[in-house]
Order: C-alpha cells, then sequence, then structure tokens
C-alpha cells in the first residue's frame, strides 16, 4: 500500500469511528454485497440518533427519553438498528451490552448473525481486529460476548431474558402485520415489554430502550406506549412515506421531504405507493407506509368494493357452509355462498342465511347446491364447527356430494377479515345481481358490529380457499 492508499484507509477508518453514519455506509458491502446502496436523509438522520445516544452512555449521562422509531418497510431500518448500530458501539466502547428483539426468534438470529458477519469480516478485522475479540466459549447463534465483556443477545417477542441485562434494549418490528390482526398477539407482545423486557436495563437512568417498527395496528406497540400516560417518557421520531400524512414527528423533518411530498422518490415512487396501496389495501397502506393506522371497527368492509354483475360468470361453482348451533332465530343461523372463481377474480352467485335444524339443513342443501349450479366438478367446504362434521359425514354417505370438512380458524374474525380486505379492496370479488346483495352488503359493511356476520365468515372462506397456500400463510410486506 503506497503513501497515498495508506492517508485514504487512515482517514475512512477515522471518518468511520467518528461518524455512524459513515461506518453505516462503508459496511454495507458486508451484509449486502449483491444491492448497491442506495441512502436517504432519513438513514443520517436515524444514525446521527443513535450516535448520541452511544456517546451519551459511554459518558455516563443521564437518559431524558427512551425513543421510538416509526418508518415504512424497506427502509433499512433494521440494517441501521440491529445489525450495525452494536458493532460501531463496540467499536468506541467494547463494553457494551446489547439486547434485540423481533417478533420471531429466527428473525432476530439473523440480524445478531448479520452484525457477527461484520466483525468477522476482513474489513472489520484489519481496521478494528485489535480492540476486541469474540469469545470462543461465549459464541452462540442467539448470544455472543466480547473479551471486554460486552454482550449480544437475540430473544423474540415473548422469549426470556432473565438474568440478562443491557445498555441498549432494541425491539425491532415487535409483530408481523399478520400477527397484528390478532387482539392476543397484540395484547402478550405489549405485556411482554411492559412486564419482562422493559426491567432489563443495567441502568434504568442512563441505559435507552429503542422501538423501531412500522406500525401495524392502532393498539401494536408504539400505539400503546404512545396512548398511556409513559407517552411523555419517549422521543416519537415518525417518518411517513408522504408528507399527506401529517404526523411526522419531529416536524422539522417535514423540510427533507421532496417537492411531491415523498419521504424517498427512488425507493417509495408515486407508482411504487399506488401499488402497494392496492397489495396492501387502505387500512395495510395508513400503518405500514403512512405510519397511522385506523380503527378497525365498523366499515372495514366498503359497499363500493363490490361490483354488481347482471350476468353469471362461466365457471365451476364452489360452494363453503357456516353451519349454525340451532335453528332458533335469536340465535345466528346457518350461512351458504356459491361462487366462481375465474382470472383471479370471484363472483359470488348466491350467499343465503337459513334458520334450520340438522335434518333440514341436510335436505336444503343439495337442493339449494343444484340451483346454484353444482356439478361433479363442484367442491363443498362446511365448517366444522356447531353441526358441522355431522353435515358432511351425512351428506358423503346419502348424496355422494364432493363434501370436505374445512379447516377451522385459527384466528378471530375480525383478522381474518383484515387478512383478505386488500383482496376486497381490489375490486376482484363481484356480487350476480339478486335480492340477496342487500342483506349480503348490508351484513359485510356493518361487521364487526352487526348482530349477525356468517355471511362474512363465508366470504372469508370462499376467498381463502383461492389466494392461501401451503399452511393458509399469505405474502405481507415487511
Amino acid at each position: 500500500m503506497n503513501k497515498k492508499e495508506q492517508l485514504k484507509y487512515a482517514l475512512n477508518k477515522t471518518m468511520c469511528e467518528m461518524s455512524f453514519y459513515e461506518f453505516f455506509k462503508q459496511a454495507w458491502h458486508i451484509v449486502e454485497p449483491a444491492i448497491e446502496l442506495s441512502t436517504n436523509w432519513h438513514h443520517k438522520y436515524i444514525c446521527n440518533a443513535l450516535q448520541n445516544e452511544a456517546q451519551r452512555i459511554i459518558d455516563k449521562k443521564p437518559k431524558t427519553k427512551d425513543i421510538i422509531i416509526n418508518v415504512p418497510f424497506r427502509s433499512t431500518k433494521s440494517l441501521i438498528v440491529t445489525v450495525m448500530f452494536p458493532v460501531w458501539s463496540w467499536i468506541k466502547d467494547p463494553k457494551l451490552r446489547f439486547i434485540t428483539s423481533s417478533y420471531s426468534a429466527n428473525l432476530s438470529i439473523e440480524l445478531s448473525t448479520k452484525s457477527r458477519d461484520i466483525i468477522f469480516s476482513e474489513w472489520f478485522k484489519s481496521r478494528w481486529g485489535n480492540i476486541f475479540h469474540i469469545k470462543k466459549d461465549q459464541n452462540l447463534k442467539e448470544r455472543y460476548e466480547n473479551n471486554h465483556m460486552g454482550m449480544r443477545r437475540a430473544t423474540s417477542v415473548g422469549g426470556t431474558v432473565t438474568g440478562q441485562g443491557g445498555d441498549f434494549l432494541i425491539v425491532d418490528d415487535p409483530l408481523s402485520p399478520q400477527m397484528a390482526n390478532s387482539a392476543t398477539e397484540r395484547n402478550n407482545a405489549n405485556e411482554w415489554y411492559r412486564t419482562t423486557f422493559y426491567s432489563r436495563l443495567n441502568s434504568p437512568k442512563i441505559g435507552v430502550r429503542i422501538i423501531i417498527m412500522q406500525r401495524v395496528h392502532e393498539d401494536d406497540l408504539s400505539g400503546f406506549l404512545l396512548d398511556r400516560e409513559t407517552r411523555l417518557n419517549y422521543t416519537h421520531i415518525c417518518i411517513p412515506a408522504t408528507l399527506e400524512s401529517r404526523t411526522i414527528k419531529p416536524k422539522k423533518l417535514e423540510e427533507f421531504y421532496d417537492d411531491n411530498g415523498l419521504f424517498w422518490e427512488e425507493r417509495f415512487g408515486q407508482d411504487v405507493l399506488d401499488d402497494y396501496k392496492k397489495a396492501l389495501g387502505s387500512y395495510g397502506y395508513a400503518g405500514q407506509l403512512m405510519q397511522t393506522p385506523t380503527p378497525l371497527d365498523s366499515g372495514m368492509i366498503k359497499e363500493d368494493w363490490f361490483k354488481i354483475d347482471r350476468y353469471r360468470e362461466d365457471g365451476i361453482v364452489n360452494f363453503v357452509i357456516d353451519p349454525a348451533y340451532t335453528a332458533n332465530q335469536k340465535n345466528d343461523p346457518s350461512a351458504l355462498l356459491a361462487y366462481v372463481y375465474k382470472d383471479n377474480k370471484w363472483q359470488i352467485i348466491d350467499c343465503t342465511n337459513v334458520y334450520k335444524e340438522f335434518p333440514d339443513l341436510v335436505k336444503f342443501i343439495p337442493q339449494w347446491a343444484t340451483k346454484c349450479g353444482y356439478t361433479n366438478r363442484s367442491r363443498i367446504f362446511v365448517e366444522p364447527k356447531a353441526s358441522g362434521k355431522s353435515i358432511v359425514q351425512t351428506l358423503i354417505r346419502e348424496t355422494g356430494l364432493n363434501i370436505r370438512e374445512d379447516k377451522p380458524p385459527t384466528k378471530d374474525k375480525v383478522a381474518r377479515v383484515s387478512d383478505i380486505s386488500a383482496t376486497l379492496e381490489s375490486g376482484r370479488v363481484s356480487l350476480l345481481q339478486g335480492k340477496w346483495n342487500i342483506e349480503f352488503i348490508d351484513q359485510l359493511t356493518k361487521f364487526p358490529s352487526a348482530k349477525h356476520d356468517d355471511m362474512v365468515d363465508c366470504l372469508v372462506m370462499a376467498v381463502n380457499k383461492e389466494i392461501w397456500t401451503g399452511e393458509g400463510k399469505i405474502v405481507f410486506f415487511r
């Protein structure tokens, strides 16, 4: 290496030590060798905010507030906060201890492993290998230590951290979008943070808690904390995809948005945002891109999402049935829905509610199915609740119809509707004109506050039959 190269090497090394943002740029090729780095103003802003916290902790100055950062998916948030920041901090002070958590143990370990990949790289060792090294007897996937007692522990939301303490407690995406649709999952994440993770700081007056996430529900961890009396204990950095959101925090960040009101035009141009809105639906888009999730209450499903067809589509007619427990009209009715799926679109042929006891319902189903266009290529799916199992067995034995027992749902009703809302909003589900349209639309648009929601259950079953694969998982954007 000649003198000019030595000077450049020394300069770059010094710049990385002085600036976490510079370290982020230069270390990029270690974790993403196949992707060219594209930077935006928010990268530098977040890096500087984290650098200030690290320096404050190293200087043992008291903490002002913990930090909540809300930013759209695919904005490099995890690589900055959870992968690179712990490594850079060890250059400054290898005694620092980190506990990081994500919604799954595998994701958390993956991010921790990327940090270790940087440390083990020749690029890093040639520059800072003399500062610390990873202890061989403390080098596990989920936990490793350096020879200065610095520690990195990776766990999942809900996982155990007993006996562990950190200077930095980092929660990176505590819920996936799919998990956030479940009230149980949200409550579990919030309570885990409050009762378990929150208390893991070595020094509560100096150490810092950092939550970085896309918003996925009004009562996700960010919402839970910002809506409580403790909200004043958090510095809130909120960076939506466009100025339209009007929730930018701190407000001074508005000046960094471009003339079209976009926060990162290269990655989130208006055409890209429009495409995401179609894919995610209004609710998913409002949360994951705009950081303003709207309440999931009445009005989840809109009437103008459904076109009324005058003519019936050609194709195989399939059926879904949600049986009731009794024929008492004070209770829920049985709901039956017939549909045609063709060219990635659904046409609902008929949907009806009936109050019938088991023997009469068994007689009614074949008659109704035949009227709707049942053929030997059709399938009839029955939810196995109430009398469902008996209906399946009886119809197979007595009619020879292609009856199948459906898998029981694993989520609550609101979560199941949320899963398909983007499909509904895209206009891919239409209704064949008929008297049943009025009751059907009325029940859907009043969900989840309507007295009955059996038609909604049937619609969810029908859509899921065609778009879910494998174990019934849908791809969501992180």
